[in-house]
């Protein structure tokens, strides 16, 4: 058991090691700085649900809830392996893997309540948001006792050639076992994307709205290697293109 927690950790370092750089020097420039030379009428849609899986990803690593008065402080990423096929506005510009990180913060409230706030501005883009969880079960630690939850988030988005919102809806699952923490989640995200500069391809687009509802799968684990340490990873999948979400931080 202790060399699979190694080798899990391992593999959950270069998770986030990757991930870290895929927004990093490799990709210095603005990922989504094509958006206005590229995208048209039929890259807004696929546009809008590349961006909605990045902006809906991390926003949990576990069906347990904080309890009142807890509090979780980390770093997040959600990154995605490749846009749509038909997101001329990524894929015009040589954009391949793309992610964003966050920042987050998290605290236990009254009623089986939690909350949290995440943001993050980096190559053009700010992206802030929050959201709120519900506990379906009541908080334990006791090992393979299921524990669900349920997990509403929202997010803003401001970058110079558009805007965006998005609101996403999770139920989650997860159970313990020593150190390790699996967790499963369900859901969906609504993204809608504002056009704001007038699109090179077609500069009638200026002002155009879309608005896309797509379901999310989550598959994760979580590992606790001290018990106010955490790390987690996680498979996604969503808008026909799997992801990965991964994370650390310090919960009490």
């Amino acid at each position: 058991m202790d060399n699979l927690f190694k080798r899990f950790l391992a593999v959950l370092a270069l998770a986030l090691f990757f991930g870290a750089a895929s927004v990093g020097p490799a990709s210095a420039q603005d990922q989504f700085g094509g958006f206005q030379e590229f995208v048209d009428r039929g890259s807004l849609k696929p546009f809008a649900r590349d961006l909605g899986a990045v902006l809906g990803a991390a926003t949990f690593h576990s069906g347990r809830s904080l309890g009142f008065s807890g509090f979780d402080v980390g770093v997040r990423s959600g990154m995605m392996f490749a846009p749509d096929k038909d997101n001329r506005a990524l894929r015009g510009r040589g954009v391949s893997i793309f992610a964003m990180p966050y920042v987050q913060a998290e605290i236990g409230l009254p009623f089986s309540l939690d909350g949290f706030i995440r943001g993050g501005s980096f190559q053009g883009i700010t992206v802030a948001g929050g959201g709120l969880r519900y506990a379906l079960s009541k908080a334990s630690d006791k090992p393979l006792k299921p524990q669900f939850l349920v997990s509403w988030s929202g997010h803003s988005v401001v970058h110079r050639d558009f805007s965006a919102s998005h609101l996403g809806f999770n139920l989650v699952t997860s159970v313990q076992y020593k150190v390790l923490n699996p967790y499963v989640g369900v859901g969906f995200d609504r993204t809608r994307v504002v056009v704001r500069s007038a699109p090179r391809l077609d500069p009638t687009m200026q002002g155009l709205e879309q608005a896309v509802l797509v379901p999310r799968g989550t598959l994760g684990f979580s590992a606790r290697p001290k018990p106010y340490l955490y790390l987690h990873g996680a498979l996604t999948y969503t808008s026909a293109s799997p992801g990965v979400d991964t994370g650390v931080g310090i919960r009490f």
